[in-house]
């Protein structure tokens, strides 16, 4: 049959960008899905993301049968913040013909060079605050929630599309019965000594308040990182819609210095067994019940973010939230992924693996010169 790219506009497009994932992945007892309406949502202009970025949606058929789609899209927040001219391509998924992907790749590639765009990025589902990179190690287990999982061809497919890796971004993976090491503690020992170094929980009813503070300490302490983009107010805001049902104030913690925010972390439950049973949508009345019970089942949690401002470094403080998030996390969710950390982010590697934890799945983002 006839292969064919189409850029995609209406409504019911969209719809069919959102599902055929589910479709690809069907029979694939790892991969899962959010929920269609969130992901329609983030995809849609409505998202505060697109606020300050575009994109282009294709979706390839064979006759009139989908068999991929890839989004094109222009940070701009991005470009302005790294002073770069890139695009990024995302949301990719492909059956295992490489016909297929070429042509998805050259479609993306095409929308970006008329953005005037000088290389090609990705995966970016939108943004590296979001899902991001492709998973190219560690395919053994379910994907912890917010983190991508894919088949292993897609490195292959990407490849010979002509991109090549720019940046590995590394899991890493604690059980309760794992240990610290004796450096590690007797530094957080010293460190914990500190006059005016107090650790209190979100408040919850106030997490509009405490998403600011938040939003501050992360942009600042982020800002020299590779491929960081600071998170907006309208962001943070949609970050905070998404979390709010499942936050739990053990996964929480702000570390202040003489009363002032100095630091912080999040931890979530995992809740990627709960949408693996929603497969997509809250419309099944068992698949809700199953999910329920999921809920009340779940052992392990993600470390999603971790922060601390500049002028507070060298201090121990980011040593000291690991160790809090462990032992007052950890234990109650016996498991966490700590996810995720850049390749060549050797102090934070060696501090992770120093408070017994260890690699568990890397993640790659590719680039292509246009």
């Amino acid at each position: 049959m006839a292969l064919t790219v189409r850029e995609l506009t209406t409504d019911k497009e969209l719809d069919a960008f959102v599902h055929f994932p589910f479709e690809l992945y069907q029979n694939d007892s790892y991969w899962v899905g959010e929920l269609k309406a969130d992901t329609k949502h983030l995809i849609s202009l409505q998202d505060a993301f697109w606020k300050n970025a575009s994109r282009a949606l294709f979706m390839a058929y064979e006759g009139e049968k989908p068999v991929g789609r890839i989004m094109a899209l222009v940070n701009r927040a991005h470009n302005e913040f790294h002073h770069e001219k890139i695009g990024f391509f995302g949301f990719f998924d492909c059956v295992n013909d490489s016909r297929v992907s070429a042509a998805l790749f050259a479609a993306a590639e095409n929308w970006l060079r008329a953005q005037g765009v000088t290389a090609m990025r990705g995966p970016a589902n939108p943004s590296s605050n979001h899902t991001y990179g492709l998973l190219v190690d560690g395919f053994d287990r379910m994907p912890a929630i917010m983190m991508p999982y894919n088949f292993p061809y897609y490195a292959e497919l990407i490849e010979k599309a002509g991109l090549t890796k720019i940046k590995d971004l590394l899991a890493f993976h604690r059980t309760k019965d794992d240990s610290f090491s004796e450096r590690f503690l007797k530094v957080c020992a010293r460190c914990e000594r500190a006059k005016g170094v107090t650790l209190r929980r979100l408040n919850l009813d106030k997490l509009d308040q405490e998403a600011e503070i938040i939003r501050e300490i992360y942009n600042k302490a982020w800002a020299e990182n590779w491929g960081f983009v600071p998170l907006g107010e309208g962001e943070m805001a949609e970050i905070v819609q998404e979390l709010k049902l499942i936050l739990k104030p053990e996964g929480t913690c702000i570390l202040e210095v003489d009363g002032v925010p100095a630091g912080f972390y999040i931890a979530i439950p995992n809740v990627s067994v709960i949408f693996k049973e929603l497969k997509g949508t809250l419309k099944n009345p068992w698949r809700v019940c199953k999910a329920l019970w999921a809920w009340f089942h779940i052992k392990d949690a993600r470390l999603i973010m971790l922060g601390v401002l500049p002028e507070f470094r060298k201090r121990g403080i980011d040593l000291i939230l690991i160790k809090h998030i462990i032992t007052h996390g950890v234990a109650v969710w016996n498991e966490a992924e700590l996810s995720w950390v850049l390749e060549d982010n050797v102090g934070m590697i060696r501090g992770i693996e120093e408070c017994g934890c260890h690699p568990s799945k890397r993640y790659r983002v590719y680039q292509k010169d246009l």
